[in-house]
């Protein structure tokens, strides 16, 4: 016996999801989790990370379905989500697995500490110099950014790439 929410289009079962039924989130999970572990698949190497990366998406999945509005297609919200999560675990991975030998330890101080100054480009808006100077200049997360900046966590990621991107325009256009 198949369940009987199975004929339903996605936006609709996470309409019955966010009204409690639990039956239409394993429709959901049911089409959608092979895609989700695809998209991990293809950008993670390490099979422990990304079972963690899955299981976390999922969950916030869960833990966010209020916020989901069926006015948008949800496979996109799922990729937002599945982006997110993969962004966050990647920054936190970095930083866990650095590992130097004798041999790569520097025994000089580095004299590179140079940084951009953001306050000198023009094409920056203020709102994406203070979330570049956030995320880069203060190693916050989107989280800590969107409450500093008053925004919706999702804005705070537009703005930092809205940024990097035109930083990039701006450094092309300097080196030739």
């Amino acid at each position: 016996m198949g369940n009987p929410f199975s004929h339903l289009e996605d936006e609709k079962l996470m309409e019955l999801y966010k009204n409690g039924e639990n039956m239409a989130f394993e429709v959901i999970y049911l089409r959608h989790k092979d895609r989700v572990y695809s998209y991990l698949n293809k950008r993670l190497v390490d099979k422990d990370i990304i079972e963690d990366v899955f299981q976390s998406i999922f969950a916030k999945f869960h833990n966010s379905r209020h916020l989901y509005n069926n006015k948008h297609p949800l496979l996109k919200w799922i990729y937002t989500i599945c982006r997110s999560e993969l962004l966050d675990s990647i920054k936190k991975n970095k930083a866990k697995f650095v590992q130097l030998s004798e041999d790569q330890l520097s025994v000089e101080p580095t004299t590179f500490n140079d940084k951009i100054d953001l306050d000198s480009i023009k094409t920056l808006s203020e709102k994406e110099k203070q979330a570049l100077k956030l995320r880069y200049y203060s190693d916050e997360d989107f989280i800590e950014i969107s409450k500093t900046l008053k925004t919706s966590e999702a804005n705070s990621r537009k703005l930092v790439s809205r940024g990097i991107k035109k930083l990039k325009v701006k450094l092309r256009g300097e080196a030739t």
